[in-house]
């Protein structure tokens, strides 16, 4: 690293140059200056914090050059009130969160109407090489990109199998409404999922499209099973704990709770529910009034890294939207990770914002106050 007479006698320096060489100088050094703000911003994000494990940060924050802030994350709903509440807009950098879930509502019911920030897509060249899967969660209007998939995944029940190792019991989603498990059974506290496992269970098959009937029938299903319910969890770790410590053997969960868990020498696997596992994007999104937008920018484009996405598949088992990401693993290996979750003929049911979300919301606060 050059000293500062080194740096002095260079002919970048002000005390080396003319009138009109100063002029150039000083531009340097805002240069220069605006490279070191850069490289020392800090990013505050509403997002998963398991889609940023400790072994694939310094990969995401060295290309962003910033460091990326986790605040708080609990599910859409919270995320969504965060973005409204009085000051939230100006409050974070950037939101990451289930993108059709969030879509009607950060878009807003017309042209102007955004919570959010049009994208500036020359910051984010690496958005130029989505999966085909995740590209209709590219979400546009009037020619302007608004939400940019990040995380593509899917949600099934996690389980203990050497305490539930029959398939005929744990291929659906009706093992989270057994009796047979009584007390051993965790539901996650969230609307949204929640709803959609039970819809599925009871065998709807477009739960998004259930009539005001239809959400009181499975308000009162779940309301009679909601008593064989251990818990419901709301963080990562107090869900991985839950099977750990052999306090519930089966949940409705996320896929890197496997990983957690048979770290810990548990023998953890997700369900396949015949009746469609649960699939999503996440997109981030910025508000309009970020306070650092420009580096929110740079931690998008880094999530669709070829880097980030292939330490985010093996940390997490996680899929990064970028379909450059996949080419990176074997055959074998794609099957092990479930990176040819498209073409291996599971069914798939999207997590979709439900046409009366306001009922959903009212149910589940029935169903948990019951």
């Amino acid at each position: 690293m050059p000293t500062t007479d080194e740096f002095a006698r260079t002919p970048t320096h002000p005390a080396a140059l003319g009138r009109r060489g100063l002029v150039t100088g000083a531009a340097a050094l805002s240069l220069i200056g605006g490279r070191a703000r850069a490289q020392n911003a800090t990013v505050s994000a509403v997002m998963p914090g398991v889609f940023l494990p400790d072994a694939a940060r310094p990969i995401l924050e060295g290309m962003a050059k910033a460091r990326v802030q986790n605040a708080p994350y609990l599910s859409s709903t919270d995320t969504l009130a965060k973005l409204l509440a009085p000051g939230g807009n100006s409050r974070y950098d950037l939101m990451i969160s289930v993108t059709q879930f969030v879509r009607s509502t950060v878009l807003g019911p017309k042209p102007g109407a955004e919570k959010v920030m049009a994208l500036n897509m020359e910051l984010i060249p690496n958005a130029g090489s989505l999966l085909a899967l995740a590209k209709p969660d590219l979400i546009q209007r009037d020619g302007k990109t608004y939400l940019v998939p990040l995380v593509l995944g899917y949600d099934s029940v996690v389980f203990d199998a050497a305490k539930l190792p029959d398939p005929a019991e744990t291929q659906t989603w009706n093992i989270l409404f057994n009796a047979k498990y009584a007390g051993k059974i965790a539901w996650r506290d969230d609307a949204h999922s929640m709803l959609m496992a039970g819809s599925l269970a009871v065998g709807h098959k477009d739960p998004v499209s259930m009539t005001p009937a239809d959400i009181a029938d499975l308000t009162k299903f779940m309301i009679e099973k909601k008593k064989l319910v251990r818990t419901m969890w709301t963080q990562f770790g107090e869900a991985v704990n839950l099977i750990a410590s052999g306090e519930v053997y089966a949940m409705y969960g996320w896929i890197p709770m496997l990983t957690a868990l048979q770290k810990q020498g548990i023998k953890a696997e997700n369900n396949w529910p015949k009746e469609g596992v649960l699939v999503w994007t996440q997109s981030g999104f910025i508000p309009r009034e970020a306070p650092d937008a420009e580096a929110a920018h740079r931690v998008i484009n880094a999530f669709l890294s070829k880097e980030f996405g292939q330490k985010l598949v093996t940390e997490t088992r996680y899929l990064s939207t970028s379909a450059e990401v996949a080419s990176m693993f074997s055959p074998e290996e794609q099957h092990r990770l479930n990176l040819d979750l498209a073409t291996r003929g599971i069914a798939t049911y999207p997590l979709q914002w439900p046409n009366l979300m306001d009922q959903w919301l009212e149910a589940w606060n029935t169903i948990k106050s019951a």
